[in-house]
């Protein structure tokens, strides 16, 4: 078994017993078990086969460590045009970010993997740890496209792991990582009679390791948007080799009471590189237009001027880049404050 880096089966079958039956006799079996396939695959992705995946867990005594051995999988879906896919996995032992790859397997539906991580982790850890993996297919010239994923929350579900034990498990189908991205911790403060509104950047916990070191370089950016367009941008300090980053730095914009009803904070988490692009390691937006949390404590600041309030926000992954924010940047006020309105062109 080759032991792979850190940073990607045919002979698996179900058989099934049929039995036979008369023409024109109604078998109420039959007909729960239709049923209980049809709630399964409901379950499971809207019924999207996305085949299935072959692992082996035991821990290591010794090193107090859990070995994860990716074996194989088996009737992926064709991710390409060819009919085939470029598969590879990801895998994580959450909450920890650290993360291992496989190497890419090329056009293949039934990739023999045969790779082993370990996970330093002690025993006792075990039952509030769980195996993340994702399935991916490569593609050279755009973003890959995930097959979908297998979490595994009870590792204690088939053995102790004394032993190594043999584990096969559907994939199930998803669209992106449902790996947390981690969480970020601020208050806000509004001063209504100087209009002026205050958000302190507190720390952050569990972000996802963007460096093959296993770490982040994390900073948080906050941007003022102002009806669609972004006003201004202020940002933290960078904090080193860590996932766990305390802060404490106030960010202060100067808004206009009548104003807030049409302004919103655009907060991302990056993760700094020196060389090369900053990479977003997930964001979030508090406002009167946003949703959830972001709405909620934005609200409760509003009801409380004079007082910060401080919440925790997990951090959801970002769908516009860098470049959309840009382009509809339509304006900077260097001083952060909403533009006034323009009166209507004459006719």
């Amino acid at each position: 078994m080759q032991v792979g880096s850190l940073d990607l089966g045919n002979d698996y079958m179900v058989d099934r017993d049929e039995k036979p039956t008369s023409l024109g006799r109604i078998q109420p079996e039959l007909y729960q078990q239709k049923a209980s396939e049809s709630e399964d695959s409901t379950k499971n992705g809207s019924g999207k086969n996305c085949g299935r995946i072959n692992i082996s867990l035991k821990y290591d005594y010794e090193n107090e460590a859990l070995l994860v051995n990716i074996l194989r999988a088996v009737d992926l879906p064709a991710k390409d045009l060819c009919g085939t896919s470029d598969p590879y996995v990801k895998v994580y032992l959450l909450p920890d970010r650290k993360k291992f790859q496989t190497r890419v397997h090329r056009k293949t539906l039934n990739p023999t993997f045969n790779e082993s991580f370990q996970f330093p982790v002690p025993y006792d850890e075990l039952p509030i740890r769980k195996l993340h993996m994702s399935v991916f297919d490569f593609d050279r010239f755009s973003r890959h496209d995930m097959i979908g994923e297998v979490v595994l929350e009870n590792l204690f579900e088939m053995s102790d792991l004394s032993r190594e034990t043999n584990i096969w498990r559907d994939i199930q189908y998803a669209t992106s990582e449902s790996v947390d991205l981690g969480e970020i911790m601020f208050s806000l403060c509004y001063l209504p009679t100087a209009g002026r509104l205050t958000l302190t950047v507190i720390k952050c916990r569990n972000l996802k390791a963007m460096d093959i070191t296993g770490y982040s370089d994390p900073y948080v950016k906050v941007s003022l948007i102002c009806d669609g367009r972004r006003l201004k941008k202020k940002k933290t300090s960078i904090k080193k080799n860590t996932l766990n980053p305390t802060y404490n730095e106030a960010i202060i914009f100067d808004i206009p009471p009548d104003s807030m009803d049409h302004v919103s904070l655009h907060i991302s988490v990056m993760d700094y590189d020196l060389v090369g692009h900053n990479e977003i390691i997930g964001v979030m937006r508090v406002g009167s237009h946003a949703e959830g949390l972001g709405r909620d404590h934005w609200n409760e600041m509003l009801a409380y001027p004079r007082k910060p309030i401080a919440h925790w926000h997990p951090l959801l992954e970002s769908k516009k880049s860098e470049k959309e924010w840009k382009a509809r940047t339509a304006s900077f006020d260097s001083q952060g404050s909403c533009p006034s309105p323009r009166p209507p062109a004459s006719p």
